[in-house]
């Protein structure tokens, strides 16, 4: 239910306040010549709805006692119950929202309790790995630093989320240690190292799987080794490796 209890009430109380004034200014206007103008049904409606929402034109006013005691009364009661109204809805619009955003996240949340590979990066073999498990129905989600890239990659399906990839906490939003494998295929160099420094705090149980596609990258690698056990793959060097295997079979 859009509206709660209290703002259908506000509301009631509102419609009651503009029957009160429409009501009052018709009668005190044919009980004698309470307003400067002919207080006809209209003439009531529209000094009430003006009178309320504090436009005051001042071209219809009252110019006796009681008349202006009226209006005093109608003011503040009318001021009351407008701003308890719109004080209500607005209040329940807030939570309405909170209460979605509240459930978008729970749903993100069971979603990534789900994952089982997250890939960082957009290299080649990444994008690759993640079509494929689009495919085979994987759990995976893929990184990105570019959001247009992962715009377009989501636009055909792959479950790409575009962050800041050389910030701590924006991986963690992905609980990297829950997954079994994260596999990490990025172009630049320092990043992906500072990315892998990041996984080996933050991703301890997990395989972590680096795609090199140059062996300065594959030494620094080396080192981080000595900290946590990580797989690194040279895919260039393993297809030099094969053809010059099948070349010298040949």
């Amino acid at each position: 239910m859009l509206l709660s209890a209290r703002s259908i009430a506000s509301l009631l109380l509102l419609g009651g306040v503009v029957i009160f004034g429409v009501t009052g200014s018709y009668i005190l206007g044919h009980l004698g010549h309470n307003f400067n103008e002919c207080m006809d049904l209209v003439n009531s409606i529209y000094f009430t709805v003006v009178t309320l929402s504090t436009v005051g034109y001042g071209d219809i006013v009252p110019i006796t006692p009681i008349a202006k005691i009226f209006v005093v009364v109608f003011i503040v009661f009318g001021m009351g119950a407008f701003l308890t109204a719109l004080t209500s809805i607005s209040g329940d619009i807030a939570s309405k929202r909170i209460l979605d955003l509240t459930s978008k996240l729970e749903r993100i949340e069971e979603e990534m309790n789900k994952v089982k590979v997250i890939l960082i990066g957009s290299g080649g073999v990444n994008l690759s790995l993640a079509e494929k498990f689009e495919k085979e129905k994987v759990k995976y989600v893929l990184l990105l630093s570019d959001k247009t890239e992962a715009e377009k990659l989501s636009e055909k399906g792959i479950k790409a989320y575009a962050i800041n990839l050389i910030s701590e906490d924006e991986i963690k939003k992905f609980r990297p240690e829950r997954v079994k494998n994260i596999i990490v295929d990025m172009q630049n160099t320092s990043d992906m190292l500072y990315v892998i420094l990041i996984l080996t705090e933050l991703a301890k149980d997990s395989k972590i799987i680096a795609i090199v596609h140059n062996e300065d990258l594959e030494k620094r690698l080396e080192s981080v080794k000595k900290i946590k056990d990580i797989t690194i793959i040279n895919p260039s060097k393993q297809v030099a490796n094969e053809l010059f295997s099948s070349f010298k079979a040949s």
